[in-house]
């Protein structure tokens, strides 16, 4: 009997002894937790640089299709006629300054067939008498003649990233890439200027018309454009550099962010 009591408490004396402490159990649960607390903050700061890396390709892209559609006119479609050409495209940013996004809004530039006598520069050629480059804001039907619809279109960068220019405010201004009614060569400019082709497309193409005629020097093609992507997913801030004056898609460069000769301020 006094046996068989004793063999009982040894056998539940090794039970105790294979057991964990409420002290063990709670070191185990709050490592466990740091684990997973560091786990979760790694992967959402991928997924934050890979959106951030996401919204700067696609706004490259964004750049590089403009050019490829302005050598390849056919592919911009309406504007063309027997009495007009289309010559290439306005990309206008700043417009909804102040929004939750930041949309660029891009039209179709065309003008006469005739080749211009003025050809000091393009942009001189598009705004000569000859050519009196405007936008296509679209045709109503008419006698013997279809409606064409707006070439007005819009562009909004992923992940809500914005489009800054070098002083860490929303760019404004308005960039042309167009072929020379010359010479059928693809040239860049860039003006502050602010073009709003989203709310009166009609307007903003008679005032564009106009300052190619007369104001001709606000158009800049000695200078880069420097394009900074910032975003709430990145610390980083990637500067887009389109060359001055870019002929193609070539003109389009990614800078280093730890180089000097990024011109984004970093956060």
């Amino acid at each position: 009997m006094n046996e068989s009591w004793e063999y009982q408490s040894e056998s539940s004396s090794e039970e105790v002894e294979q057991g964990f402490t409420i002290i063990e159990v709670m070191l185990v649960l709050a490592i466990t937790g740091l684990m997973l607390v560091g786990v979760i903050a790694g992967t959402y700061s991928s997924i934050a640089t890979q959106r951030y890396n996401d919204s700067v390709r696609s706004f490259s892209e964004f750049l590089r299709e403009i050019y490829a559609e302005v050598i390849s006119p056919q592919s911009l479609g309406e504007g063309n006629s027997d009495t007009e050409a289309v010559y290439g495209k306005i990309a206008v940013f700043g417009i909804d300054d102040g929004g939750d996004e930041d949309i660029v809004y891009t039209a179709t530039l065309v003008g006469g067939v005739k080749p211009p006598r003025n050809t000091t520069n393009f942009i001189a050629e598009l705004g000569s008498g000859d050519v009196k480059a405007h936008l296509f804001c679209g045709k109503e039907a008419s006698p013997g003649v279809e409606a064409q619809s707006s070439t007005l279109d819009e562009y909004i960068p992923m992940w809500e990233a914005k489009i800054n220019d070098t002083s860490s405010h929303t760019l404004e201004g308005t960039l042309i890439i167009a072929r020379s009614p010359a010479s059928g060569t693809v040239h860049t400019a860039f003006t502050t200027t602010v073009y709003d082709i989203k709310e009166d497309c009609q307007g903003a193409s008679n005032r564009l018309q106009q300052d190619l005629q007369t104001s001709q020097s606000s158009f800049n093609t000695v200078s880069d454009v420097d394009f900074c992507i910032v975003s709430d997913n990145s610390r980083v801030v990637r500067d887009i550099r389109l060359a001055a004056d870019g002929h193609n898609s070539s003109a389009i460069s990614l800078i280093p962010t730890d180089g000097e000769d990024n011109k984004c301020p970093q956060k």
